[in-house]
């Protein structure tokens, strides 16, 4: 599992409000609008704030929510990071905090990957977070214990 990332104190960084409906609404830097705020929503603009605050990763060449098609199925990313040229470089699925990441969120990840063919995933529920390299001809992953890069 990653360590030393403290999502929880980036939660000060978002920014919330109530929508029409009463429902608390979070600020995403990504879409530039305010989403509903689930809790997989808070950890996935937890994420977000990471990225681009403290790694000063370039919002441009983050993805958010985006439909693709895996075994003529629609599927739907959390979030993907892009190298300058385009191309899908870390695949990123998050889950609540109550959801414990587990082989099922593993294997989702697998699932996806068999039509992005990214070579990093993460995945994490704001508290628990994995990172690793996936070896698509192998089949297999190593977990790392830091960001690539």
């Amino acid at each position: 599992m990653l360590s030393g990332i403290d999502l929880l104190s980036l939660k000060s960084h978002l920014t919330i409000r109530r929508g029409n409906a009463g429902q608390s609404e979070v600020f995403d830097l990504v879409r530039r609008r305010y989403i509903r705020a689930t809790p997989e929503e808070f950890v996935r603009q937890l994420w977000i704030t990471y990225l681009i605050e403290i790694k000063q990763y370039n919002p441009k060449l983050i993805a958010v929510e985006r439909a693709f098609k895996v075994h003529e199925n629609m599927r739907r990313f959390d979030l993907v990071l892009m190298n300058s040229d385009g191309s899908i470089f870390l695949l990123a699925e998050f889950k609540a905090p109550d959801v414990p990441i587990s082989q099922l969120t593993f294997d989702q990840v697998a699932v996806y990957n068999y039509a992005l063919q990214v070579p990093f995933a993460l995945v994490s529920n704001g508290m628990q977070h994995a990172i690793f390299q996936i070896d698509s001809e192998a089949r297999s992953f190593r977990f790392m214990e830091s960001l690539p890069f």
